[in-house]
C-alpha cells in the first residue's frame, strides 16, 4: 500500500512539474524589433545620409518633442531612428564625439500579455510609461507606452518594449508601407532589402546569452535570435557591452560596392561582406551582406 501511495505521489509531482513548465512560457513576449536607436550630435546630417543619399524611405522627418530631436527611416522590417537630446543633459561631463548605437525598441505581441509573461518568467521590467498627447481624432489620449527591460540594458544600451496605441498608429501597416516604398525605389543605390541583424558585443557572453534567452526564447543558432520578420539579434564576445554593428541585406553586393567606391563611401571589404566608411556615418559600423 505504501508503494502504491509513493508511486501516486511521484506521478502527481511529474504532472505538476509539467504544468509549471507549460505555464512558464505560454506565448512569446516580443513580436519583432521596432526601432534601432542611434544617438548623434548631428542627427540632421546623419538622417540626410540615410534618407537622401541611400534613399531609405522616411518614417518621420526631424521632429522635436519631449526633450528630443529625432527622425527615422524605415526598411519595412525595422525603423532606424536618429536622435539628439535637446533638454538638460543627464551627464554634463559626457559629450558625444560621434554617433553611437544607443538601443533597441521591441514590439510586444500585446503589452498586457507581455507583462504577465515576464512576471511568470521572472524577467524584471520597469513601470509602464504612457505618453499622452493629441490623438489623430483630436482628443487627448495615450499615443504609446514604453516599458524598460533592465536585465538586457546597460549604461550604453537601452532595451525596452514599445507599443503604439491602436488609436494613434498601426505599426504593422506602417511597416508594410515603408517596405513597399523601398521596393518601389529598388532599395536605393545600394539595393537595400532589409536590416538583417544587430550585433551586440558582450563582456560576459554566458550571462548575457542566458538573459536574452529568458526574454526571447531559444536562439535560432548559437547566440543568435531571429525575432519575427525583423532583424536578428546576435551576441558576440568582446571587452565592451553594447551594440557593435548593424547589417543591411542588399540585392547585389557587387552593385553596392560599385556605388560605395564611386562615391568614396567604401569601408572595409571581405569575402562575404563590405561596409560603409565609418567616417561618412559619424563613426558607426554599418555592414552590407548579400541577400540569399
Amino acid at each position: 500500500m505504501g508503494r502504491i501511495f509513493l508511486a501516486g505521489l511521484i506521478i502527481t509531482g511529474l504532472c505538476l512539474a509539467e504544468n509549471v513548465q507549460t505555464a512558464r512560457r505560454r506565448s512569446p513576449i516580443v513580436k519583432q524589433l521596432g526601432r534601432i536607436l542611434i544617438e548623434s550630435p548631428d542627427p540632421k546630417s546623419l538622417f540626410s545620409f540615410f534618407a537622401d543619399t541611400l534613399l531609405i524611405p522616411v518614417a518621420w522627418p526631424i521632429t522635436e518633442t519631449n526633450g528630443f530631436a529625432s527622425a527615422a527611416v524605415g526598411t519595412g522590417n525595422v525603423n532606424i531612428e536618429v536622435f539628439r537630446r535637446t533638454g538638460p543633459p543627464q551627464d554634463p561631463n559626457r559629450k558625444l564625439a560621434g554617433a553611437r548605437f544607443a538601443g533597441i525598441a521591441m514590439e510586444p505581441y500585446a503589452l498586457p500579455q507581455a507583462l504577465r509573461e515576464m512576471q511568470v518568467e521572472g524577467i524584471p521590467y520597469g513601470n509602464p510609461q504612457p505618453y499622452i498627447s493629441t490623438l489623430p481624432k483630436g482628443t487627448q489620449g495615450v499615443l504609446w507606452t514604453m516599458v524598460t527591460l533592465p536585465s538586457v540594458s546597460g549604461p550604453d544600451m537601452s532595451v525596452f518594449l514599445f507599443e503604439y496605441s491602436s488609436e494613434y498608429l498601426n505599426s504593422d501597416i506602417r511597416g508594410k508601407q515603408l517596405g513597399n516604398r523601398l521596393v518601389l525605389n529598388g532599395g536605393g543605390p545600394l539595393g537595400i532589402h532589409s536590416v538583417s541583424e544587430i550585433v551586440i558585443e558582450s563582456a560576459d557572453i554566458a550571462k548575457d546569452a542566458a538573459l536574452w534567452q529568458q526574454l526571447l526564447g531559444n536562439p535560432a543558432s548559437s547566440r543568435k535570435w531571429q525575432v519575427g520578420s525583423g532583424p536578428a539579434i546576435r551576441l558576440t564576445p568582446g571587452t565592451k557591452n553594447g551594440i557593435q554593428s548593424i547589417a543591411f541585406k542588399v540585392e547585389s553586393i557587387r552593385k553596392a560596392k560599385e556605388f560605395l567606391s564611386k562615391n568614396r563611401l567604401m569601408g572595409y571589404t571581405s569575402a562575404d561582406e563590405i561596409s560603409i566608411s565609418p567616417s561618412r556615418v559619424q563613426g558607426l559600423n554599418i555592414r552590407l551582406e548579400q541577400r540569399n
